[in-house]
């Protein structure tokens, strides 16, 4: 026969699951205090008084990859797009749509919005929907490139994200690579530039790509990358970019003599940021993304399903980043 306060249990389960009381009000009704509802209530979720059933197996799958994702990883989110084709056309799209659905429900009023130009995140651009905000500022990260495809360029990309989310820009209208740091100096003395790249370093919320160090990431293609640089950033154990920036597999910048010519927000400008959401996917990232982890680039990933499989078994077997 069920006790008094067995059935004590069921009454305020009953109350708070099937009628929709708060707690607060379910304390009143029964002269109890909030902490004892509370804890009636932990007592029918432990007894199986209570059982939570979610209808919906394959996004209960994604759910649980995503959290072990941030678990592993320290992430702030971990967002899965429903690819399992190892196909880069089909991932970036899906990884942008299911960017800009996230960019969506977390930009606030007064949000400065950084832009690394890449093709994923073209893709994040071009699926972004119209979102009320106030005051918001679009900017770039990083400066230009000069590549064939204009839809992928820094100035396209928060020129498009301007108009949707109906916000001011500022960009950098200078190369990411000079040809020494003297140059680089020169131009960070213009003050639009300066004054652009100061808006850039008070980003709140990052969107970047991350670069594999192979011939076929975007810089190799466009040429900024020579195939001498690219053996010497092998040689230097280089595994990924993030806005002009190499790192190895510690996510620890490698390549000092590239660095003193890009113009870039440090690195530290990516710890600040609210969010910091990298978009990567397909197995020729896997390197690079797992640096980008382990050196604390991003607090937020959106990746394929197969990508996010391949961090989780490598976490699990003690490979892919330092522990967190």
């Amino acid at each position: 026969m069920m006790r008094y306060n067995e059935r004590q249990v069921v009454k305020i389960a009953m109350l708070y699951y099937l009628k929709d009381l708060d707690q607060d009000e379910i304390a009143r009704r029964l002269g109890l205090s909030r902490q004892s509802v509370s804890r009636h209530l932990r007592r029918a979720r432990d007894l199986g008084i209570v059982q939570f059933k979610i209808n919906s197996p394959t996004e209960v799958t994604f759910a649980e990859q995503e959290l072990e994702l941030e678990t592993a990883f320290g992430l702030k989110a971990a967002i899965i797009a429903p690819v399992n084709l190892n196909l880069d056309d089909l991932i970036k799209e899906a990884i942008g749509e299911y960017a800009a659905a996230f960019v969506e429900q977390s930009v606030v009023d007064g949000d400065v919005l950084g832009v690394s130009w890449s093709s994923t995140v073209y893709a994040c651009a071009k699926n972004l929907k119209n979102t009320v905000v106030k005051d918001l500022t679009i900017c770039q990260l990083n400066g230009s490139m000069d590549v064939a495809d204009f839809s992928t360029r820094a100035e396209f990309i928060i020129s498009k994200i301007a108009i949707v989310l109906k916000a001011k820009t500022s960009s950098l209208p200078a190369p990411m690579l000079v040809d020494s740091p003297e140059i680089l100096n020169s131009i960070m003395a213009d003050t639009r530039i300066k004054n652009s790249f100061d808006i850039a370093q008070r980003a709140t919320i990052g969107i970047f790509g991350i670069g594999s160090i192979n011939q076929e990431s975007s810089l190799y293609q466009t040429g900024y990358m020579s195939p001498q640089i690219l053996d010497e950033l092998r040689a230097r154990k280089a595994v990924g970019d993030i806005a002009g920036h190499f790192f190895d597999a510690r996510g620890e910048i490698c390549d000092q003599r590239l660095e003193s010519r890009t113009l870039a927000v440090p690195k530290s400008a990516f710890g600040t940021m609210r969010l910091s959401i990298a978009l990567a996917g397909g197995a020729q990232k896997l390197e690079a993304i797992e640096g980008a982890l382990a050196g604390k680039w991003c607090n937020v990933l959106v990746t394929d399903e197969i990508t996010a499989q391949s961090l989780i078994r490598r976490r699990n077997a003690g490979l892919g980043g330092a522990a967190t």
